[in-house]
């Protein structure tokens, strides 16, 4: 489900309450991609890098040594499961937000991204969302790409009337659980949207049944 307008107003004024920058750790692999995160972080108001890891055991070392909001993820990572290290984030530091960004467009990769349990999804192409996405959550709202929202769409609609589709295990046997009218309307608004007025953040609970979806 999208926000409700209450709570995308809560969020604009949790924002307008937070003066301090956004202290972000970019977790990337390569010198190349680690240089052009952080000229684009650089570039960003009210975001600044606070340190950068290429490997899990850094990460996890310098969340421990500094004060860091948001984690910037690379999915892409080699060595380095990116699940395994949200999840490790999650029980070490709770209060630390998980931005997965990803350059993959292929349906498994998205659903990876997805079950990684993370609190945002950005596509490494949407350098204009990227500040969007790191506010949005650091604020509590998971923010969900176009881009990936587009890939899971067809994914869902491929499995419509499929066997893959997720089921229920009800007393007379297995049901498929459906994405509702009102579901693939979210996910159209999302795939189609630039993203203002609140349109990619959406309900947690909305990205789980999203990841019943994966491609078997």
């Amino acid at each position: 489900m999208l926000l409700t307008n209450d709570y995308q107003m809560e969020l604009v004024c949790k924002q307008m309450a937070t003066s301090a920058p956004i202290q972000v750790l970019s977790v990337t692999g390569n010198d190349g991609n680690r240089l052009t995160m952080r000229e684009l972080l650089a570039g960003l108001q009210g975001i600044t890098l606070a340190d950068e890891a290429s490997n899990e055991i850094e990460a996890l070392q310098k969340l421990k040594a500094k004060h860091v909001d948001v984690v910037l993820l690379d999915l892409s990572l080699q060595d380095v499961d990116g699940v395994r290290l949200t999840q490790l984030i999650r029980k070490s530091h709770p209060t630390v937000r998980v931005l997965i960004s990803t350059a993959f467009r292929r349906a498994a990769d998205i659903f990876a991204a997805l079950d990684a349990g993370a609190d945002g999804y950005v596509l490494k192409s949407n350098n204009e969302g990227l500040a969007v996405a790191i506010s949005s959550v650091r604020l509590g709202a998971v923010w969900l790409d176009p881009g990936i929202a587009t890939q899971v769409l067809e994914v869902v609609e491929s499995q419509a009337s499929s066997v893959t589709a997720p089921m229920r295990t009800l007393p007379t046997g297995l049901f498929p659980i459906p994405l509702y009218p009102h579901e693939k309307n979210l996910l159209n608004k999302v795939a189609t949207s630039s993203c203002v007025d609140g349109v990619c953040m959406v309900d947690p609970a909305f990205v789980i049944k999203l990841r019943g979806y994966a491609p078997k």
